[in-house]
């Protein structure tokens, strides 16, 4: 088996790009710092691992080549293995490549020391783990080209790779679900970058991605340092767009965390035109689509269906505008931020059932979403101002629907929909529990009417 292990696949997002229009330096140490776990994990110091023994590596110095630009909306993927191991040491080896054109962009090597967290020192490391990193050992004379691409089953293709960090988690102390979104996104890109259709390509030929819709189903809650690993399916291609099935796993354990149905066409940069899908890319999606190994696409949601546009019953739950570091390389509100719109509206949906957060605490309860479906009907841009409003749809024992319209706030035009059910649950316990009935009885005054 290679010494190398793929740890890191995402892309390179336009908010991270300097004032000379490439990636800027610190985020290529963030991606390091991202590909570490899983090379962590390779020589037998995954995060279970890492909390059982109270053991870490720290970097205390690191080497790093610039050999290449990247730029805004590039998909990129990071290559790690060691160089050497000795007592208390660890000399990690990284590469980072553009994945559409195959080329070597960076490559870093970082000294490290095991690390007692408990102590808050250096200790030798464990023969057991000394073995295991010893069977990442790079012989020297390694090309520098890609040689870890990873295999799947078939019909499937390895579309991102990232650890969950502390700051994507959210009050619920479990991975925000803008981040699950974020890695939908980042496979988006990977999958159409196999279709011929990277970046760069789009560019040339005046084409944008258009997303237009997301379905996703939560399976598992991610945590802090959790490895996440998606998967992508092609269900179908046709000149009118690509429908994808994404799903992420927990990459230590093997749980499906997620399952994202995703639907997506391009655009005429310049006129925002819905274009034809290119017949290469066509083409080239036929033989995914003949092994497609997924099931049917995922039942409704629930009845009666979320509103279209605004209606009487319905309450603010969110306002305010697009910032520029929240735009892609295109100029358009990047498709993580549909989902922060409507995640900062469930903070406050529970207005309407006088539950706030505070009395939520206090009780010890959360709430997370089972099931989303986001219908993006304008791409949002620089300034634009927006505000959501939400409501009730249907209340069920332990979960209830609701649905959000995120309208412009200047010409009141629906820009995006979002149906979603929830579940109450225990913060010790984690477990699902029936709505509290004050909470059903606020939901009940709010309840839309039928259409």
């Amino acid at each position: 088996m290679p010494a190398f292990r793929e740890t890191y696949r995402g892309s390179v997002a336009a908010w991270e790009c300097d004032q000379y229009g490439h990636y800027n330096v610190q985020f290529y140490v963030g991606r390091i710092s991202d590909a570490v776990a899983s090379l962590l994990h390779a020589g037998g110091l995954g995060r279970i691992g890492l909390e059982q023994r109270r053991l870490g590596i720290v970097a205390v110095n690191q080497n790093i080549d610039y050999l290449r630009e990247l730029r805004a909306g590039s998909v990129i993927r990071m290559e790690s293995a060691i160089k050497a191991v000795e007592g208390r040491k660890l000399v990690l080896h990284h590469r980072l490549f553009d994945a559409e054109s195959g080329e070597l962009a960076m490559r870093a090597d970082v000294l490290g020391l095991c690390f007692d967290l408990e102590a808050r020192k250096s200790v030798p490391l464990p023969d057991d783990l000394r073995q295991g990193f010893a069977g990442l050992l790079l012989s020297g004379n390694e090309a520098l080209v890609q040689q870890a691409l990873p295999e799947a089953e078939p019909g499937w293709m390895i579309s991102h790779r990232s650890p969950v960090n502390a700051w994507e988690c959210d009050r619920m102390g479990h991975l925000n679900v803008q981040f699950y979104l974020a890695r939908a996104a980042d496979a988006d890109r990977h999958v159409f970058t196999a279709l011929g259709l990277g970046p760069r390509a789009l560019a040339a030929l005046g084409l944008g991605l258009r997303p237009q819709r997301y379905r996703i189903q939560f399976r598992r809650e991610l945590h802090n340092a959790a490895i996440t690993v998606m998967r992508s399916a092609i269900r179908s291609a046709d000149a009118e767009g690509v429908t994808l099935l994404h799903e992420l796993h927990d990459f230590e354990t093997g749980v499906l965390s997620a399952v994202v149905e995703a639907r997506l066409t391009v655009e005429e940069l310049s006129s925002g035109r819905q274009a034809a899908l290119p017949a290469a890319a066509q083409r080239l999606a036929e033989p995914w689509v003949a092994v497609f190994p997924g099931g049917p696409p995922l039942p409704p949601a629930g009845s009666p269906p979320p509103p279209q546009s605004l209606r009487a019953g319905m309450y603010e739950t969110c306002r305010g505008g697009v910032d520029q570091w929240e735009c892609d390389e295109n100029g358009r509100m990047a498709t993580r931020f549909y989902m922060a719109r409507f995640s900062s509206a469930a903070m406050n949906v529970f207005v309407a059932a006088d539950f706030d957060t505070s009395r939520m605490r206090e009780a010890g309860l959360g709430s997370a979403a089972l099931d989303y479906i986001i219908d993006i009907k304008q791409m949002m841009r620089v300034g634009q101002a927006f505000h959501c409003q939400t409501g009730v749809l249907e209340l069920r024992d332990k979960t209830w629907r609701f649905g959000h319209l995120l309208l412009d706030s200047n010409s009141g035009e629906t820009l995006a929909t979002a149906e979603v059910v929830a579940v109450f649950f225990d913060l010790k316990t984690r477990k699902a529990i029936t709505m509290p009935e004050p909470v059903r009885a606020g939901f009940t005054r709010h309840l839309l009417p039928p259409a």
